[in-house]
């Protein structure tokens, strides 16, 4: 064979390959969870909070309890609140957030943020996403971070827990375990929320995938999005989360099919989901952020622990963390003595030890509240 034939066979073997990579590449999976969203820009999360969706971001990088406390307007059991030198894979921080309960005694710190208090309250979609650990053994009750709107915007909880919001005063949203045997779900509070055999309202969830449980001694990803209507005449809001950067589920105006069991939506056969109506009041916005651990049935004695991690608050998809950090030095930005209000725990105006043992049998399996 000449040497122009030789030449001539090694060009169109290139041109082969080139054309056989053109049609594999649109084949490709798809980028892996933290790839698609905010986070994949900040590895680690560092510098995310200069993103421009970005309104909220906690590192717990703070030197002292104290100085993470001054950053919220309530904050409950501090001296149950510890950093702790374990973080999630990837992050760029050094510590996380280890709250505990303890059995017999008290059932768990929070820390509460007031959004409006310095302007970040939202009136459009809201992403928040978390990293939190559930250590064994492990009680659960509200356990992960919570947001939700009050009007007018409070400087503490008030979830008013067991009754059905009006919809110009307030409503709650929480992706967290519903049951003992850490099935995750949303926990929802709004104007048309599904009630209970004995006429209570308690918090509503939506999935009921038995198979989609928290893991104990392990970090997982969540994020929640909450898109609020507009107008506030109609039911266009939406409510979706991820787990691990899955998408788990998703309702709005006409998604999905599905029916109630009282306070329990079943995706399926069924009607379509009507959307949400958050709000009829513009004035009730999204303006609260509650990262709670919340476990007053942990025995007496024990001590149930949840830690938590890399919270970031945005107006679009952040997504898990994107790998390629180096770790951040930790800072101290001073102290202040933290503002508390009555007790949720015992104020039954606004209890979270809410949901008892129904007298009515339900679906639902484990009670969740």
């Amino acid at each position: 064979m000449d040497a122009s034939k030789r030449i001539g066979i090694l060009v169109l073997a290139g041109l082969l390959l080139i054309g056989a990579g053109a049609v594999l590449l649109p084949r490709m999976s798809k980028p892996g969870p933290g790839t698609d969203g905010i986070a994949a820009r900040y590895p680690g999360d560092g510098g995310i909070e200069t993103d421009p969706a970005v309104f909220f971001v906690e590192r717990f990088d703070q030197g002292t309890i104290a100085s993470l406390a001054a950053r919220y307007e309530d904050v409950k059991n501090q001296g149950d609140l510890s950093f702790v030198a374990d973080v999630p894979p990837g992050s760029a921080a050094s510590k996380s957030l280890l709250m505990t309960a303890v059995g017999g005694s008290r059932p768990g710190p929070h820390l509460y943020k007031n959004l409006a208090a310095d302007g970040s309250a939202q009136d459009g979609t809201v992403y928040v996403r978390y990293y939190v650990k559930y250590r064994s053994p492990f009680t659960q009750h509200h356990n992960g971070v919570w947001m939700g709107g009050s009007n007018p915007p409070l400087n503490w909880p008030n979830p008013q827990a067991g009754t059905r919001p009006a919809g110009d005063d307030r409503f709650i949203v929480g992706t967290e375990p519903v049951e003992s045997t850490m099935r995750l779900d949303n926990y929802v509070y709004w104007k048309d929320m599904h009630g209970d055999p004995n006429g209570n309202f308690w918090g509503n969830d939506f999935l009921q995938d038995a198979d989609l449980k928290a893991p104990l001694d392990a970090w997982m990803c969540v994020e929640t999005m909450v898109k609020l209507n507009a107008p506030v005449t109609a039911s266009n809001g939406e409510l979706a989360f991820w787990i691990d950067g899955a998408k788990r589920s998703h309702l709005g105006p006409g998604f999905p099919t599905g029916s109630w069991t009282w306070d329990s939506f079943h995706p399926g056969d069924g009607r379509p989901f009507p959307g949400f109506q958050w709000r009829t009041d513009p004035a009730l916005n999204l303006n609260w952020l509650w990262l709670e651990h919340y476990s007053d049935n942990t025995p007496a004695g024990e001590q149930s622990a949840m830690q938590l991690a890399n919270v970031v608050a945005a107006r679009s998809y952040v997504g898990c963390l994107a790998p390629g950090a180096l770790r951040v030095v930790p800072n101290d930005l001073g102290s202040s003595t933290p503002i508390t209000r009555p007790d949720v725990n015992t104020d039954p105006a606004r209890s979270l030890l809410e949901k008892p043992e129904q007298a009515t049998p339900s679906l639902k399996g484990s009670l969740h509240c």
